[in-house]
């Protein structure tokens, strides 16, 4: 008999706002995790976004507060430690509407907005803070949080804390939450950095993993086009053009590129926003709304965006660069195919990244589509083309001379209204860039290794 949440233990009120969500049957994580939380011991999870993770130790932490008797007091007895600000604020509304039937209080802290809004909210008293590790750390050696309350420490993402280079904050967090009966520390991937932390930081663990059905990869069509650097703007280009879809995730690999590549999305008519932890908070909320609300169809992203965001009708994800670590390249593709919707994934994929190829193909167990781009199959290249010489016309618009203005001189130099001969002055232009086109595309110019051979991609 499959389990229910009320199988599970949880209490009525819980239940109640489990059922206003919309849920019935637990997932698999859920139902392993949600007991071994209740009975107190330690978990190592194995799991990726998608699973229902935020759930399962969110659901029994708020049940733990509601069976303490010290829960009126409202200390700190819940710290969930995550390592982007997006995943952050998403963690916090599953606990806010988990907790609506509930008299627990729950509050975000992260950096790229002001603290003193923060620090007000946690001198009211929080039962649960969802943070990530700098902006903790700077509330904590300010003396504006008491770590010392704290009975369940939630570790969120670990294999991404250890990519972005915060295990050392998460270490000075972890020993000042010293007094915790209980740590919970959950990762897409088990390295052995991880398992060694793991070791440190959890007392007597059980391992619970959910690896094999986290994200369904196979479900999703994916597709590679072998394309070297200088070429990739315009086969992405026209492939927006010319595929029907819904909302577009673009992956970059730097931020750099994620502000080129939308730029020149847009100069294409085609409406994009950049995303990168370069931002302030205000901005990427704003690019993540208008991403949802698709008046930003297309959301041109760092790994910054490859976990955390649970965004619906997500139609396609565009590899624009592989990652380096395959296990990203999972998570980027996470993002499209969920709740049973179709989805597709196609990948750009240069010479230097044919490794990363291999290598993610290895760990999913599949072999990815290898597909060819006939660039005078695009149907749509006379907008691109109208939008390009609309653009050169304003640069080579000059006004015709006049009586009063300098007449020019074959010798180099030009004659005033006096007829007085003057060096003629070079016209200083601010260096614009233009938009990608196939005119662009000249083998003349570049390498012999980068220069395409035939005009179908090999």
């Amino acid at each position: 008999m499959p389990a229910t949440f009320k199988s599970l233990g949880l209490s009525p009120p819980l239940l109640k706002a489990i059922q206003t969500r919309g849920y019935e049957t637990p997932t698999p994580i859920q139902t392993d995790v949600i007991p071994l939380v209740l009975q107190g011991k330690d978990v190592l999870g194995c799991a990726q976004t998608g699973t229902g993770k935020t759930a399962a130790f969110a659901l029994p932490a708020i049940e733990q507060i509601l069976a303490d008797s010290s829960s009126r007091s409202h200390s700190l007895k819940v710290l969930v430690l995550s390592p982007t600000r997006e995943l952050a604020i998403q963690i916090n509304e599953c606990f806010d509407a988990y907790s609506r039937h509930c008299n627990v209080r729950q509050t975000v802290i992260h950096g790229g907005v002001g603290a003193n809004p923060q620090i007000q909210r946690i001198r009211k008293g929080m039962d649960v803070v969802v943070a990530t590790p700098g902006r903790l750390l700077d509330l904590h050696s300010q003396g504006h949080l008491n770590l010392d309350s704290i009975q369940l420490l939630v570790i969120d993402e670990a294999d991404m804390m250890l990519d972005m280079g915060f295990i050392q904050d998460v270490s000075k967090i972890v020993a000042f939450a010293d007094n915790r009966r209980q740590t919970l520390l959950f990762s897409a991937t088990l390295p052995s950095e991880i398992q060694s932390i793991a070791a440190d930081w959890l007392n007597s663990p059980t391992t619970v993993n959910v690896v094999p059905d986290a994200i369904p990869i196979h479900l999703i069509k994916q597709s590679v086009f072998f394309v070297e650097n200088i070429n990739k703007d315009l086969l992405l280009i026209q492939y927006l053009f010319a595929t029907p879809r819904a909302r577009t995730l673009v992956f970059v690999r730097t931020k750099q590129d994620a502000e080129r590549v939308a730029r020149n999305i847009n100069r294409a008519k085609l409406e994009a926003l950049p995303l990168h932890g370069n931002k302030s908070q205000g901005r990427r909320r704003k690019a993540i709304e208008a991403f949802k609300s698709e008046e930003a169809p297309i959301l041109v992203a760092t790994d910054v965006a490859a976990r955390g965001l649970d965004i619906d009708n997500i139609s396609h994800v565009i590899n624009y660069a592989l990652p380096e670590y395959p296990e990203i390249y999972i998570h980027r593709v996470g993002r499209t195919g969920r709740a049973g919707c179709k989805g597709e994934a196609i990948s750009l994929c240069a010479s230097h990244e044919r490794y990363y190829l291999e290598n993610i193909e290895q760990l999913a167990g599949i072999s990815i589509k290898v597909s060819q781009w006939n660039y005078d199959d695009f149907g749509n290249v006379l907008q691109l083309e109208r939008a390009m010489n609309r653009r050169q016309g304003k640069q080579t618009k000059t006004a015709e001379p006049t009586k009063e203005s300098p007449q020019k001189d074959s010798s180099g130099w030009v004659r005033d209204g006096r007829g007085k001969k003057t060096k003629k002055k070079k016209n200083k232009r601010k260096r614009q860039s233009k938009i990608i086109t196939m005119d662009d595309i000249n083998t003349g110019r570049v390498a012999d290794k980068y220069a395409p051979q035939k005009k179908t991609l090999d």
